[in-house]
């Protein structure tokens, strides 16, 4: 009653729990909100301001100047990264990673508030144009878009590292048939595993621990006095 089976529900909460556990060790690095603040005001809020001045002065009579811009809390860029993905052919595969240049790759960057953007085009009737609204800069150029890109370059790589050793983690466990196999093998896994069924390995490892021992006594108990032998003198004198 106490054997608990690796079924399949049971590895992937192991192997969720030890993605969880690379993610702890390995944290990804956070685009901070005020490089996003900085490149906004570098390349676009003076241009903003001076649009609307312009609006106003030549079309104010037309058209609402403040209409013409939406607000947003993120700027889409278009940059070159060097991106890290993994794959691999078939489960039973070892997972391979490799990283490309993705020349065109789209960065979502986060701002500290909301900020006015020049209103883009939509190409569906159900997304919001400012999906469809992209702004393209030199990352090289620019120290804070830059650190943003290598942040992003850190992230895809941390991830490709926790795929390739979740996915080795999966293939392991696939190799025992129970629970009580696999921390027997691998006795770090134990901190992977829910309580309830931990308790239960270790039911089952004290009562073989106590069989044993009450073994070693009986055995102990049987050579002291010699019982084996009587044992069997008497079924050989009955075999008679």
């Amino acid at each position: 009653m106490s054997t608990v089976r690796m079924s399949e529900y049971l590895r992937r909460d192991i192997v969720k729990k030890f993605e969880d556990s690379h993610q702890t060790s390995n944290p990804k690095m956070e685009l901070d909100e005020t490089r996003g603040d900085a490149i906004y005001n570098r390349y676009i809020g003076p241009k903003v301001e001076a649009a609307k001045e312009a609006m106003r002065e030549h079309l104010g009579d037309i058209v609402d100047p403040d209409a013409m811009f939406s607000k947003t809390s993120h700027l889409t860029c278009l940059v070159p990264i060097n991106h890290t993905s993994t794959s691999h052919a078939y489960e039973d595969e070892e997972m391979t990673s490799a990283t490309e240049l993705s020349e065109d790759y789209r960065m979502s960057v986060p701002l500290s508030t909301e900020r006015a953007v020049p209103m883009g085009v939509s190409t569906s009737s159900y997304s919001s144009s400012m999906e469809h609204l992209q702004y393209v800069f030199n990352r090289y150029e620019d120290a804070d878009l830059n650190y943003l890109c290598e942040c992003v370059e850190y992230n895809s790589k941390i991830a490709s590292q926790r795929d390739i050793a979740s996915h080795k983690v999966n293939m392991l466990l696939l190799k025992f048939t129970t629970l009580n196999q696999a921390i027997k093998a691998w006795p770090a896994l134990s901190k992977l595993v829910e309580p309830e069924k931990l308790a239960k390995v270790h039911e089952k490892q004290q009562r073989k621990r106590k069989q044993e021992q009450q073994k070693e006594m009986a055995d102990q108990v049987v050579v002291d006095n010699d019982l084996n032998k009587t044992i069997l003198t008497a079924s050989l004198i009955g075999d008679e």
